[in-house]
């Protein structure tokens, strides 16, 4: 039995609202066309073969035992997956009863770096701390997961993916390979950002995987996708991968006594949502040298898809290979009506990359949804992973909901 646990809900969306689409969708469609342009070009020829791996030297620093494990996917990716199996903290107890398992799974342009930053406030130690098994996945294409058996990343056909594939496949993969490794019956599941919407896809399209589940804690957006000439164009590239110019932004800007520091927040202010006063500076340095890891192309054609108008779908290639993949001229729908379990969702006033709207609209559409609104108006998409007050607002809780899993699930196997 998977048991799927507490998932952050920022999906990488935009708007569901109907009048909000029509009105912003020409205008701001073509700016984003225009910058996944740019940021291509910009990225072309000047680029490092691997961004800085550093998950585990710092889970090391931190002194954390950490194991590194290999997963291939049935379509031929090797992604790397990490586990910390257990915590400094806890090694005068008894550690040979069976661990619960969480995996944790990061966002677009992210990586397994994204959950063990901070020692003191990181998810990843906090769960180890209590107890947890705790494994970090890498999605095809990031620092970390850049190998196929037979395709080479700097050839178009390597990056030839959106977050479908790494939905069906990535994701899928590195559960069964956890779930199989430490012999467990189920285990909990955490994400952030892309992390959500490959749950979702993996869950309405292998609906088989409902069966393992004890619960399920996360959230997507009902999508309609379109045809593009982007989509040709610029489909099966790398997108940002690390640079000469990002590590020079890094060690000259983003250092700790750089007069240009504030740089660096406004970036992810830019992205994620101005205005908060919670994102922890201190950790800037770290989050620059590791982000962004590297993604394709496709995956953010995939979501202006979506946004154009409103309905979650499969990728749209155009109605020539749309009959060729799907014996139809529209992709299908990703019927969100096949996850069975529980959605706990976690949503922000800030966040630009997930409307309240969304998640409210989405929270109607889920067999059984709960539902936490974040305190604060200014809480921004980054501020769920590197918040100063992270622990206390979002990490304690999912903590907790598992506990309590955790002692229900331990009842009924002795009743």
């Amino acid at each position: 039995m998977l048991h799927v646990c507490c998932l952050i809900i920022e999906i990488f969306k935009t708007p569901q609202t109907k009048l909000y689409t029509k009105m912003l969708r020409n205008e701001q469609n073509f700016f984003l066309y225009f910058l996944i342009l740019k940021i291509v070009l910009m990225n072309i020829g000047d680029h490092m073969a691997n961004g800085l791996k550093v998950t585990a030297k710092l889970i090391s620093i931190h002194s954390y035992p950490v194991e590194e494990h290999t997963v291939q996917t049935h379509d031929g990716y090797i992604l790397t997956v990490y586990r910390i199996p257990d915590s400094p903290k806890l090694k005068n107890i008894n550690s040979s009863y069976e661990k619960p398992v969480v995996f944790l799974q990061h966002g677009i342009l992210c990586s397994s770096d994204d959950w063990i930053l901070s020692e003191s406030s990181s998810l990843a130690y906090m769960l180890v701390d209590m107890g947890y098994d705790v494994w970090l996945g890498n999605a095809r294409g990031n620092t970390y997961s850049r190998q196929h058996k037979h395709k080479h990343p700097d050839s178009s056909d390597f990056w030839n993916f959106s977050w479908h594939e790494i939905g069906i496949y990535d994701l899928a993969a590195m559960l069964d390979y956890a779930l199989d490794e430490t012999k467990a019956r189920s285990l909990h599941f955490v994400a952030h950002s892309q992390g959500t919407t490959t749950f979702f896809v993996l869950m309405s399209t292998m609906p088989g995987y409902n069966e393992k589940m004890g619960g399920m804690f996360l959230s997507t957006v009902d999508f309609l996708g379109y045809s593009s000439f982007l989509s040709m164009m610029l489909g099966g590239f790398e997108l940002l991968p690390a640079s000469s110019a990002q590590r020079f932004f890094c060690d000259y800007i983003c250092s700790e006594n750089s007069s240009l520091r504030f740089l660096c927040s406004s970036i992810l202010h830019f992205i994620g949502g101005w205005g908060t006063r919670h994102l922890n500076q201190t950790l800037l340095p770290h989050v620059c040298e590791t982000h962004p890891a590297g993604a394709s192309t496709t995956q953010i054609i995939h979501y202006l898809q979506l946004y154009s108008s409103g309905d979650f779908k499969q990728y749209d290639y155009g109605i020539d290979i749309n009959l060729k993949k799907y014996n139809q001229e529209t992709p299908p729908h990703y019927e969100l009506k096949n996850i069975k379990t529980c959605v706990d969702m976690y949503y922000s006033d800030n966040d630009y990359m997930s409307a309240v709207k969304d998640v409210e609209y989405l929270a109607r559409l889920l067999p059984c949804a709960r539902l936490f609104r974040i305190p604060y108006n200014d809480w921004n998409h980054y501020d769920f992973l590197w918040s100063v007050n992270v622990k206390e607002i979002i990490n304690k809780r999912i903590i907790e909901k598992i506990e309590r899993y955790e002692e229900t699930y331990d009842h009924m196997k002795n009743t």
